[in-house]
């Protein structure tokens, strides 16, 4: 979580689910103290309306575009009052386009799983794909309850990439929350690995190891966050997807930028049963 940017923004448009992700947008910022910005994007591309001009089609869309926001500006202090709520609304081609003027400037930016449109049978919409691991900083998919009693902040980790981003953000969401904080690394063996002589107990030992070692310095900023470190044989996805079902907030890291959300990313936010965080540095 990064001090120096002190607004949560949260992109609505008005659905179930945007309003579960504005409620928890709304208690993210008022446990940090931080501001919320609350931002709806009337798409540009819908002004290609056949029979319609686009006049009339841009007037209708910010029309709309001014109800959901001062629903959801109600919503956010019905639930925090006395919370400091900014409203903007943004024309722009599609929804990433427009929560990107604006994500440099938020210390997290939150988006619901599904949104308007789309197949009612997808587990994840196209706009929280396109924008989480995209945008510098944590993007929060806010999906299943977000009012729950849960204790407890996971972070996968795989001990290659950098570790940074994924454990700053875990670690300040855990002390805000006064909660305990999962550190799960999940490995497979090698096909073929056993037959080789390879020692899995020895492995596992090796990873357990090397985790101690990747959370120490984090550990000694945060001497309050009480740390479980958990290392399991099995896929990273199934295992965090399962420490979910008991957690606040599930944190992963990005891939970077050439591959901005891997393979793990990408299955723990269709899986997930608890808001996933996904974590890219700051340009």
């Amino acid at each position: 979580m990064s001090v120096q940017r002190a607004t949560v923004l949260v992109g609505i448009d008005g659905s179930p689910d945007s309003d579960r992700a504005l409620g928890w947008a709304a208690d993210e910022a008022a446990r940090f103290g931080m501001s919320l910005r609350i931002v709806h994007v009337a798409e540009t591309a819908t002004l290609d309306v056949a029979g319609r001009g686009a006049g009339e089609v841009s007037e209708a869309l910010a029309e709309a575009g001014d109800r959901i926001l001062q629903d959801g500006r109600g919503l956010a202090l019905h639930r925090r009052p006395g919370l400091a709520v900014e409203t903007t609304l943004v024309h722009d081609r599609n929804v990433p386009a427009g929560l990107r003027r604006y994500a440099g400037e938020a210390a997290e930016v939150v988006i619901g799983h599904r949104g308007r449109g789309g197949f009612t049978g997808l587990l994840l919409g196209s706009t929280a794909l396109r924008v989480a691991g995209r945008f510098p900083g944590p993007v929060v998919v806010v999906r299943g309850p977000v009012d729950g009693t849960a204790d407890e902040v996971v972070v996968g980790l795989d001990l290659v990439e950098d570790p940074a981003p994924a454990l700053d953000h875990a670690f300040a969401a855990a002390a805000a929350r006064e909660a305990r904080l999962r550190a799960l690394h999940a490995w497979r063996p090698a096909p073929l690995a056993a037959e080789a002589g390879v020692d899995g107990r020895t492995t596992g030992d090796t990873r357990r190891s090397h985790l101690s070692t990747v959370l120490a310095p984090w550990r000694d900023r945060h001497p309050g966050v009480k740390v479980a470190e958990d290392v399991v044989i099995g896929h990273p996805v199934e295992a965090l997807a399962t420490a979910s079902a008991h957690a606040d907030l599930v944190v992963v890291g990005s891939r970077g930028r050439r591959f901005p959300l891997g393979s793990v990313g990408h299955g723990v936010i269709h899986y997930a049963r608890r808001p996933v965080a996904v974590v890219r540095p700051y340009d």
